[in-house]
């Protein structure tokens, strides 16, 4: 993350000596891959803030313009889903269990939908092309999966389940990117971003087929690298 930030500070500095015209920002809309880093992707065993989660797709709706030359205000409307890696917690179970014994998880995704405002700049490279970046705060929600075991041995089964729950969270994000002029009103983006954030999840119940209830509350530490492409109508 801090060579994400260098990386906006030096082009930033360099790109401010250009003299290219400039519109004043764009409304666009993006599609792209949301790649887990940290713990959110940790599969250890003795990681206990491991997340399991596993590459998914993001959608934004994105705002951006400038109160001046290069820089400005910036909104942005985000989903984001990312799966759960079932097989690696049905690896780790199975060297807990005893031998006879077999387990099955099947699990939700981790889904996200959030709202943030920053900084936003846009520095010329060229007519067409222009170097972006900006700097995000807001509050998203996200939404932990429901996780479900079933084990069988014996002669009987039984299963376990983990219900999904809800919360709101601080978040922010540090990109970069690349705005395309196809005409005088269109343009494309390329993006490139981190977004952090660590939701706490409230009682959540875990039930069992043997008609148990327990509830507990834990925090998970969200981070992923995020690449989109879009569309957008130039202001």
């Amino acid at each position: 993350m801090r060579s994400l930030i260098i990386l906006i500070i030096v082009a930033s500095f360099f790109l401010t000596t250009n003299g290219f015209s400039q519109d004043k920002g764009y409304v666009a809309i993006s599609l792209g891959l949301s790649t887990p880093i940290g713990d959110f992707a940790s599969k250890a065993p003795n990681n206990s803030s491991a997340g399991y989660a596993t590459p998914g797709a993001v959608f934004d709706v994105s705002f951006g313009y400038k109160f001046g030359k290069y820089f400005g205000m910036a909104v942005l409307l985000r989903g984001q889903a990312n799966g759960m890696d079932a097989q690696a917690i049905a690896d780790e179970l199975s060297m807990q269990m005893p031998v006879g014994v077999n387990g099955m998880v099947e699990s939700g995704a981790w889904s996200i939908g959030g709202f943030m405002v920053g900084g936003y700049g846009s520095f010329p490279i060229s007519k067409k092309v222009s170097f972006e970046s900006r700097i995000m705060f807001g509050f998203l929600s996200a939404t932990s999966p429901e996780v479900t075991i079933d084990l069988a041995g014996y002669g009987a089964t039984a299963w376990v389940k983990q219900e999904s729950a809800s919360s709101l969270a601080f978040a922010h994000l540090l990109g970069v990117g690349f705005k395309y002029d196809v005409g005088r009103r269109i343009c494309l983006l390329a993006n490139f971003d981190y977004l952090g954030a660590k939701p706490e999840f409230r009682k959540v119940e875990t039930i069992t087929s043997l008609g148990t209830i327990e509830s507990n509350t834990y925090s998970q530490t969200f981070g992923t690298i995020n690449y989109g492409i879009g569309i957008g109508y130039r202001l």
